[in-house]
């Protein structure tokens, strides 16, 4: 058997339908963890049906910017 090697990397995009307020940079704030939830949720679909789907292991949301 051979052992697979996990990497991390770091995905930006813009979320054109989402607008932005302050308690976005407030990972405590309920909006944030609310939109994380969501954006992991959907992010962690997506990535499962790619070509990486069968290691993927799962995402994070870091943070939310103005951008």
């Amino acid at each position: 058997t051979s052992a697979i090697s996990l990497e991390r990397f770091t995905v930006n995009f813009t979320i054109t339908n989402l607008p932005y307020s302050s308690d976005l940079e407030n990972p405590d704030s309920a909006r944030f963890r609310a939109t994380q939830k969501v954006m992991n949720t959907l992010l962690d679909r997506l990535l499962k049906k790619s070509s990486i789907g069968p290691v993927f292991q799962g995402c994070e949301t870091a943070d939310f910017r103005y951008g």
